[in-house]
């Protein structure tokens, strides 16, 4: 019989997928109703998925065909996972029907988080952390900034986590390809688990790390040199990047918000806190400074890390008391900052909001 923490998790994913079902999606016609147009990536995933059902082209859209010279989607970013939701769309060809696809996947990564930390915690410390992790605003920011591929690593990361943990090579290996079918940058996220591992255990690499690191290293090259190449003339986000921190307010915010959104459980190994840097130097190096707004998608890789890591530092914490004050910082964090309850509350419940912020990136 399931147990109780397991059933409140159920209930919990339920209530987390109406809510966050109904706000993208109120969010969507808002910005309709607002400037005209359902988001420019909304627009662009929905046309992309629909002039492949309909033999115009595959993955093809204006918007990235007239700003980048993209034939496809695929000369943007490489994401081969995509194709796993076109049977679904072919079936229900809508908007609405991305955008709850994207909400059912973040609310998977509940349950297979939960799962990955009952594997590492007894199971009520699971349960709170996963709430931890539920109530997170860079979470919430991927549900609200429209649609995007990279809600679908998020219950892939956590799966791949708990098989590395368990030691199961083939499974471990699968899940790994797979959250590189996301997008090209999405290698990061196995680099920085792995380090994170090497640097619990103390341990170099065995055979299996080092094939899923080779997979890793060798994912980014052949996106940006063979696969965008072939349907745009060249990559276009590298030039995104300078040596410095472009938006250090903005910077500054996220890094705090990753920290009291987890109740400040990393700070106390500093030592796990170090494979996220990567991480977080691919958006605070970005000259975009939508990339350090914890709204955004962008955070999909920082908080899956900072999540896993917060677990393994639970795991070597002799006080049980940590985890609840944990839960109480994380819980204000969540009613100063996220957007679930600065906008989606009144989308959701049909209480008109400022239209600055549905323009808000």
């Amino acid at each position: 019989m399931p147990s109780k923490y397991f059933l409140a998790v159920l209930v919990l994913m339920v209530i987390y997928a109406a809510f966050f079902a109904k706000y993208s999606i109120e969010r969507t016609y808002a910005l309709y109703e607002t400037r005209g147009n359902y988001g420019v990536d909304t627009e662009i995933f929905y046309q992309s998925f629909l002039s492949t059902i309909e033999g115009g082209g595959f993955f093809y859209n204006d918007h990235e065909y007239n700003r980048f010279g993209a034939t496809s989607h695929f000369g943007v970013h490489n994401s081969p996972i995509l194709l796993l939701i076109l049977p679904i769309f072919a079936l229900f060809p809508y908007i609405e029907t991305l955008l709850i696809i994207q909400t059912l996947a973040v609310t998977l990564s509940i349950l297979t988080f939960f799962k990955f930390s009952r594997s590492i915690l007894d199971e009520k410390s699971a349960f709170i952390v996963s709430i931890i992790y539920m109530i997170n605003p860079m979470l919430h920011g991927i549900n609200r900034f429209e649609l995007h591929a990279v809600s679908l690593a998020l219950p892939l990361i956590f799966i791949f986590a708990y098989f590395y943990e368990k030691g199961s090579l083939k499974l471990t290996i699968a899940f790994a390809l797979l959250v590189l079918t996301v997008r090209e940058d999405s290698f990061l996220i196995l680099l920085s688990l792995m380090v994170l591992r090497a640097l619990r255990e103390e341990r170099r690499f065995d055979l299996m790390e080092k094939l899923i690191f080779a997979s890793s290293i060798l994912w980014p090259a052949f996106s940006i040199f063979f696969v965008i190449p072939h349907f745009a003339p060249k990559y276009p986000h590298l030039s995104n990047y300078t040596l410095g921190v472009p938006h250090p307010y903005l910077s500054l915010m996220l890094i705090i918000v990753i920290f009291l959104s987890f109740g400040l459980i990393p700070l106390l190994k500093l030592r796990y806190v170090l494979p996220g840097v990567p991480l977080l130097l691919e958006l605070i190096l970005s000259k975009r400074f939508q990339y350090v707004v914890f709204w955004n998608h962008y955070c999909y890789m920082i908080v899956s890390y900072f999540a896993i890591a917060t677990v393994y530092t639970l795991k070597e914490q002799k006080s049980k008391k940590i985890l609840v004050y944990a839960l109480i910082l994380a819980f204000l964090t969540f009613l100063v900052s996220s957007p679930a309850v600065h906008e989606g509350l009144p989308l959701v419940f049909d209480v008109r909001i400022p239209p600055e912020l549905l323009l808000f990136y």
